[in-house]
C-alpha cells in the first residue's frame, strides 16, 4: 500500500508538514495448515453449537462507507480530500484484517474437528480394548500432535494480525486527531468545516471499530492457546493408555475429550535406574532447559538410534501435593518438547518417584 502522510504541525500561521508512513497490513500473511475453511462444518451439539472447538468470536468486521466530498480550492480543502483518502486506506486495511480473521477461525475450527476425530477413534478402541503399543493407535495419536502443531501455528497468527491491527489502530488515532487539528487552520470556508465533521464522524467509527477488532482478536488467541495446553495435556495420556492397551484400571476412561484439564497421569514404577541423560531443575520461574534438552536428546540418538526414553517426575520426599503437581506438570511439557524435536511418542514414557535428595520439583529423563 502506498505512503500516507496526516502529521499536521500547526504555526501562527497555520502551516501543515507531513512525513511518510505505510500501513501494516502490507505484512504477508502466514500460511496456513489444514483442511479449506470453506468446507462444511458438520459436528455439533444439541444446541447447535459445536461441542469439541475452542470458543471463538465471530463478529465480522465491517467499516461503513465513506462519505463523498469535493474539492473546495482552500488549503483546508484540499486536505479534506487527503484526509478522506487516508481514511479510505485504512478502511481497507481493516478489510484485510476481517478476511485474515476468518480465515484464521476457520483453520482453528477444521483443524480441532480433525483432532477431535482422530482422538475420538483412539478412545473408542482403548474402551474395548487393543494390543499393548498398538502402532496403528500411535500413528493416530502422531496425527491428532500435527494437529496440535496447527492449531500452535493459528496461535503465532493470530499475534501476528494483532500486532498488524494494532499499528493501524495507532494510525487511525493519528487521523482523528489530525482532522480535528484542522478546525483551527485559518483560510477555511464553511464547507470546509462541514466536510471536516463528517470525516471526523466516519473516522471515529473506524475507530472504535478497529478497536473492537484487536480486542477480539486478542481474544481469540488466549482462548486457543488454554486449548491447545488441555490437548496437549490429553495426548499424554492417551500415549499412557495406548501403551497399556486400555484406559487405566478397570478400563475407566482417563476423560471424556477436551474437556479434560487434570495432570497427566504417570506410571507408579520403579523409576529408572543410573545417572539421568538429563536433568531440568525448576527451582526458578521461566528456567530455559529446551537446548540443553535438545543437545541432550540428540547426542542419545545418535548414540543408539533406537533408544528408548524415560521422563520421570522427581518431587521431594516431604513436599506437599503442589510440588508433585508442578514436578508432573513440567515432565508432560518435556514430553511434549520431545516429541516436537522428533521423538515418536511410543518410545517415550511417563513415571513419577519422590526423593530425599531433591529440594524442589525436577525432571530426570533416563534412557533405555
Amino acid at each position: 500500500m502506498k505512503n500516507i502522510a496526516i502529521r499536521l504541525s500547526l504555526a501562527s500561521l497555520s502551516i501543515f508538514a507531513f512525513s511518510g508512513c505505510t500501513y501494516s497490513s502490507d505484512a504477508l500473511f502466514p500460511s496456513l495448515v489444514g483442511m479449506d475453511s470453506s468446507q462444511e462444518i458438520a459436528v455439533s451439539d444439541s444446541n447447535g453449537k459445536n461441542a469439541n472447538i475452542p470458543e471463538l468470536g465471530n463478529t465480522n468486521f465491517k467499516p461503513l462507507e465513506i462519505s463523498q466530498g469535493g474539492n473546495t480550492g482552500t488549503f483546508v480543502g484540499q486536505k479534506v480530500v487527503s484526509f478522506r483518502s487516508e481514511l479510505a486506506q485504512l478502511q481497507t486495511a481493516i478489510r484485510k484484517h476481517n478476511e485474515d480473521l476468518q480465515k484464521i477461525r476457520g483453520s482453528v475450527i477444521n483443524n480441532a474437528l480433525q483432532y477431535h476425530k482422530l482422538i475420538g477413534t483412539i478412545e473408542a478402541k482403548l474402551q474395548v480394548g487393543t494390543t499393548p503399543g498398538n502402532p496403528q493407535m500411535f500413528n493416530m495419536l502422531q496425527g491428532a500432535q500435527n494437529n496440535i502443531q496447527v492449531m500452535n501455528a493459528n496461535t503465532i497468527a493470530l499475534n501476528q494480525l494483532a500486532t498488524r491491527v494494532s499499528s493501524d489502530a495507532a494510525m487511525t488515532n493519528y487521523l482523528l486527531d489530525s482532522i480535528r487539528a484542522a478546525y483551527s487552520v485559518s483560510g477555511a470556508v464553511d464547507e470546509d468545516h462541514r466536510q471536516l465533521r463528517i470525516l471526523e464522524n466516519e473516522t471515529n467509527q473506524t475507530s472504535i471499530l478497529i478497536g473492537s477488532l484487536l480486542q477480539e482478536i486478542n481474544s481469540d488467541a488466549a482462548r486457543q492457546q488454554q486449548y491447545i495446553e488441555t490437548a496437549r495435556n490429553y495426548i499424554v495420556d492417551l500415549n499412557s493408555a495406548i501403551r497399556a492397551g486400555s484406559y487405566g484400571v478397570n478400563n475407566v476412561p482417563l476423560s471424556t475429550g477436551i474437556s479434560y484439564n487434570a495432570p497427566a497421569s504417570f506410571a507408579k514404577r520403579s523409576a529408572a535406574s543410573g545417572s539421568p541423560l538429563f536433568t531440568a531443575k525448576f527451582n526458578k520461574t521461566d528456567v530455559k532447559y529446551h537446548d540443553g534438552l535438545k543437545q541432550a536428546v540428540s547426542r542419545a540418538i545418535e548414540k543408539k538410534p533406537g533408544v528408548m526414553f524415560e521422563v520421570v517426575a522427581v518431587s521431594p520426599a516431604n513436599g506437599n501435593a503442589l510440588a508433585k503437581n508442578s514436578a508432573q506438570n513440567n515432565a508432560s511439557q518435556i514430553f511434549q518438547d520431545m516429541i516436537d524435536m522428533g521423538v515418536g511418542a511410543e518410545r517415550i514414557s511417563l513415571s513419577s518417584k519422590t526423593s530425599s535428595g531433591v529440594n524442589g520439583a525436577e525432571v530426570q529423563i533416563f534412557v533405555k
